[in-house]
């Protein structure tokens, strides 16, 4: 397989926007599903080349019809951004509208196709129903409710100090839980910095394709500490604590400390090459590192203290197991609301 059918990275130009986006479309429609073995035999710097176009223009499904004669322009308000839609049929006949972005060139006449892909309705990525104004407010005044909870004798202040004996009768296994993780993170780490340069830009297209699709960018472009803290509790808190991670510790733990390795290892990689633990900004990454690791990796042990438990007590004993994983959770939280409004006050304030 050539660099140039894994990508459009040999790019469309032409005079004329509808002719360009046409030719766009059928090049993408002629793109081969890439496999390991084909990266495999480009070598490590071209494959690296390739990827921020594999990530940022996959190849379609296969049996991807595209109608040529049904498309559509689309005005952007950018006079140098040009959107052309079509009308497509997926296998099964199922209905779809494949995309095209065409830039234009400063001071040229040539237009460039820079992306091409099935639709997504901008109003529904981002997560901007989070970044409302009712969202927000509610969120300060949880942050303020449980910062209240946690200094006076309250039931979270209960179930924070339960939540800490749960650890410290498992110590071993918690310990041992964090320095396996933070193992695997700082091994990844040291890995990305071992990369070439070439696989820079892929890394850095992966992470920013990623924070848009959660909402950040848009959150942390805005300026607004609270709309910027909202979106990053709610992805770390929400979705990869409790509902991901939390989920497979409570499948007797083992899931959990599979995807947790498998994971981190792969999310350090980009620090180590984009040199995120050396410069001015050591402190403040460490920091971040420390709140957010932390509290992931005490979900993980969680799921081994469960494990531990129905070893010992047999299988009746679940729901004395779950209940400590649940206990470790008010700990998690009030982490990771640290760590959201840490990082949102620091990158806008700080690292403007």
């Amino acid at each position: 397989m050539s660099i140039s059918s894994i990508g459009i990275s040999q790019r469309v130009v032409g005079t004329d926007p509808q002719e360009t986006a046409d030719q766009a479309i059928i090049k993408w429609l002629n793109l081969e599903r890439p496999t390991f073995e084909n990266y495999q035999n480009l070598g490590l710097e071209a494959a690296c080349k390739t990827l921020p176009d594999a990530i940022l223009n996959p190849p379609p499904l296969q049996g991807t019809e595209v109608n040529l004669n049904d498309s559509r322009a689309i005005n952007t308000g950018d006079p140098t951004v040009l959107k052309y839609t079509y009308s497509a049929t997926l296998p099964r006949n199922r209905l779809e509208i494949v995309q095209v972005t065409l830039k234009r060139s400063e001071g040229k006449a040539l237009w460039e196709a820079t992306k091409v892909g099935y639709w997504i309705d901008d109003n529904q990525t981002g997560r901007r129903w989070l970044q409302g104004s009712l969202p927000l407010t509610i969120f300060s005044a949880f942050s303020l409710f449980v910062l209240y909870l946690t200094i006076t004798k309250s039931i979270l202040r209960k179930w924070l100090e339960e939540g800490l004996r749960v650890l410290r009768s498992h110590k071993r296994l918690v310990i041992g839980t964090l320095l396996g993780l933070y193992s695997m993170f700082f091994l990844g780490s040291f890995l990305g910095s071992q990369l070439p340069s070439e696989c820079r830009d892929p890394v850095v297209t992966l992470i920013e394709t990623t924070i848009t699709a959660v909402g950040a960018t848009e959150a942390y472009g805005s300026g607004n500490v609270v709309r910027a803290a909202t979106v990053t509790f709610y992805q770390n808190f929400v979705v990869v604590a409790a509902s991901l991670t939390g989920t497979f510790a409570l499948l007797f733990g083992i899931p959990a400390y599979v995807l947790s390795a498998s994971s981190f290892f792969i999310q350090g990689i980009p620090f180590g090459l984009l040199g995120a633990f050396s410069g001015p900004n050591l402190l403040f990454v460490l920091i971040l590192v420390f709140l957010e690791l932390t509290a992931y990796f005490l979900v993980v042990a969680g799921g081994g203290i469960l494990l531990a438990t129905i070893i010992r007590r047999g299988f009746r004993s679940y729901p004395i197991a779950a209940k400590k994983l649940f206990v470790i959770f008010p700990i998690v939280l009030l982490l990771l609301l640290i760590a959201a409004w840490y990082e949102a006050l620091f990158l806008i304030q700080f690292f403007k």
